[in-house]
């Protein structure tokens, strides 16, 4: 990989002669020439690799939308879109498994990252509109506020579905409901709470709630 700092190149995003050309999200032009295509037959850690990597970009459909948000500051921090820097943190962090069959953890997953301290106690049950979420409103911890904003999540692996819910209820609420009325009963939802600053400035490291079937 090459960086492009002057030129007809400079700025511009596609393939010529070979060589393609793509902007870093800090605004850099790289051009990067593609491998040719190796004769050698892959190696067991290879197909492993390759196989992981389908298995983590099929899981990340349906996070796109909380990636952009949860992983925001990270993305600043790092040089990585929000979604490839939630991607680096699957690969680091949260997978579970043999090499060749490896699974995305949800104990270990953070779909938000941050230092704003989360809630000491939370939990959720289903009611006839949704989740209902509760949380602890301590409001002495380091860097939290009241008006800190809850935000509420759901996965459904089997329907490859999720529903998020931004800057909800304040922290001081201690309660909030995550409407599902659009997502199909009788599926297991896989369940995360976070927290936002007022002004979105911080975020909360996400906790995973454990499974309720919709």
């Amino acid at each position: 990989m090459a960086i492009v700092k002057s030129g007809p190149f400079l700025g511009f995003a596609g393939t010529v002669d070979g060589i393609t050309y793509y902007q870093l999200p800090s605004g850099v032009t790289v051009a990067k020439r593609k491998n040719k295509k190796s004769t050698k037959p892959r190696t067991e850690g290879q197909k492993a690799t390759q196989s992981t990597h389908g298995m983590i970009s099929k899981f990340m459909h349906p996070f796109e939308e909380i990636a952009k948000v949860g992983y925001q500051h990270v993305s600043k921090s790092t040089g990585l879109n929000p979604h490839n820097a939630m991607v680096s943190h699957i690969w680091k962090t949260a997978l579970d498994g043999p090499p060749d069959n490896r699974k995305v953890d949800l104990h270990k997953l953070l779909i938000t990252q941050g230092d704003l301290p989360a809630a000491a106690e939370n939990s959720v049950r289903i009611t006839a509109a949704g989740l209902s979420f509760t949380w602890s409103t301590e409001n002495q911890l380091r860097n939290s506020h009241y008006s800190d904003q809850v935000i509420l999540f759901a996965y459904f692996p089997t329907l490859r579905e999720s529903e998020v819910k931004f800057g909800g209820a304040e922290r001081r609420a201690g309660s909030d409901t995550l409407p599902l009325s659009g997502i199909e009963k009788g599926h297991p939802a896989e369940i995360f709470i976070s927290f936002i600053a007022n002004d979105h400035s911080s975020l909360s490291n996400s906790i995973y709630l454990g499974q309720l079937i919709w």
